[in-house]
């Protein structure tokens, strides 16, 4: 079986091996045709801030008998949210279908979806297309149905997947992620105050390690990373940019 996985920074599609295919736990082709419209959400720009949702949702809704159940996860990861869909798998092994649609990276830069066994198209695919409405990343979703004796066609089963995926987001409430340097310094212990004022007046948070000198570490959004490097050059500092992250906002 090939699995296809969505490069949204480059909007082209990029083969993966069957060997990945298994060991991701998708299992559908998750895109057609229709999927090239799709774009990039407008906030995941380099520095600046992105969206994610606050906390893990749960939600269920039932439609002609069928059973949806529509959980919305915190994921930083393909490979680990495959193991999220396993663990649902094991979950409710009575359930005809578990579908599923993630995208990951600041950028969105990539992401999965399976159908699962439902027609093509009417799951995984619409599923993804609710997190790229509401402009989210670092999220998947995962619906599991059990299955009423009732079939819902095409129409019936997109909206029931796109439904549940969409209401599981919107319980799942809202944060805005702003990207991250740490900047790190060594500074003369009789500088350290001096310094350590400079960068709380801009509204950071230093932490400070003391020895034969001060090992001075903060985290600096990256809009703001150009100018606390200015500011303590002009002070008599060098710096060292290190390792990426981000601090949460509340919306």
């Amino acid at each position: 079986m090939l699995l296809l996985e969505w490069n949204l920074s480059s909007l082209l599609f990029t083969p993966l091996g069957t060997a990945t295919a298994q060991r991701s736990g998708f299992e559908a082709n998750p895109f057609d045709a229709r999927a090239a419209r799709w774009q990039v959400p407008a906030c995941q720009t380099r520095g600046m801030k992105y969206r994610s949702i606050a906390r893990d949702a749960r939600v269920e809704h039932e439609i002609l008998r069928s059973r949806f159940i529509g959980i919305a996860t915190r994921v930083f990861s393909l490979d680990d949210f495959a193991e999220l869909v396993r663990e649902q798998r094991r979950e409710h092994p009575d359930a005809a279908h578990v579908c599923s649609a993630a995208i990951v990276g600041e950028h969105g830069e990539a992401s999965r979806s399976s159908d699962d066994g439902e027609p093509s198209g009417t799951a995984g695919a619409p599923m993804l297309q609710s997190i790229l409405r509401q402009e989210l990343t670092d999220v998947g979703v995962i619906v599991v149905r059990y299955f009423g004796g009732t079939k819902l066609g095409a129409g019936g089963l997109l909206r029931a997947y796109s439904g549940a995926a969409s209401d599981a987001l919107s319980a799942a409430g809202r944060v805005h992620r702003v990207t991250t340097k740490r900047v790190s310094a060594e500074v003369d212990l009789a500088e350290v105050g001096r310094i350590d004022n400079a960068l709380r007046t801009r509204g950071l948070e230093p932490a400070v390690e003391y020895g034969s000198s001060a090992h001075l570490t903060v985290h600096v959004d990256t809009s703001e990373l150009t100018a606390v490097q200015d500011q303590l050059r002009s002070l008599g500092v060098p710096t060292h940019v290190g390792a990426d992250g981000y601090r949460e906002v509340p919306r």
